[in-house]
């Protein structure tokens, strides 16, 4: 292929429609192998035994299926919830620091996964802290304002959280844009990928900071 035919492919696949990549995405998403495998078999009980249990607990609340109290608040998951969530979330923290910052190659390879499992880790963390929110109808409470201490250090936490989840999705949206043939795009998001690597550490540094002060 030569350059005039290249770049006419690449103007095809910036002219795609919203309904193409809908129906790419799709495509893309359908199950290559077979459905009944031995670990789906055991994975979907499991799956729709927790799925009961959440709607349990938001019903009934969080002493009905965890066993605490005013008197014991703390169980076993906080101590996983921390140690393991946190674990999985900080890689992305150091190696883009290590790669972007302090412009060390070595580890550039693996940015991507990192970076990927490091979103991953926070937005399932965020879903744990829904599920351990005593009122979790007031999760909205930091976004829209409230009668409570905007001044509380956890309000700052909140808002560390969700602005680090922004940042780390910037840091990965480049990938996204090239699984989706979008070359101007993928170009502009990876021009924006330092910016959101510095602005990410300066947050997550704040939120753990703020952790310690709550502890």
């Amino acid at each position: 292929m030569n350059g005039i035919e290249t770049a006419a492919v690449a103007a095809i696949e910036e002219k795609r429609t919203f309904k193409e990549i809908i129906t790419f995405i799709l495509n893309e998403l359908k199950p290559r192998g077979k459905m009944l495998t031995p670990f789906n078999v055991l994975s979907v009980p499991i799956i729709l035994l927790g799925a009961f249990l959440i709607v349990y607990r938001l019903v009934k609340g969080l002493g009905a299926v965890t066993n605490l109290s005013q008197e014991f608040p703390w169980g076993i998951w906080i101590g996983f919830d921390v140690m393991v969530g946190v674990a999985f979330a900080g890689g992305a923290y150091v190696l883009t620091f290590v790669a972007y910052v302090l412009r060390s190659d070595k580890y550039h390879s693996i940015i991507r996964a990192t970076v990927l499992n490091g979103l991953l880790a926070y937005v399932f963390y965020a879903g744990a802290i829904f599920l351990d929110l005593g009122r979790w109808w007031n999760i909205t409470n930091p976004l829209f304002g409230n009668k409570f201490g905007a001044n509380s250090v956890l309000f700052l936490i909140a808002w560390h959280f969700l602005l680090y989840m922004i940042a780390e999705f910037v840091e990965f949206s480049p990938a996204i844009a090239e699984w989706l043939g979008m070359r101007k795009v993928r170009k502009f998001l990876g021009s924006l990928t330092v910016g959101a690597v510095v602005v990410g550490i300066a947050l997550s540094t704040l939120h753990q900071a703020g952790l310690g002060h709550c502890s």
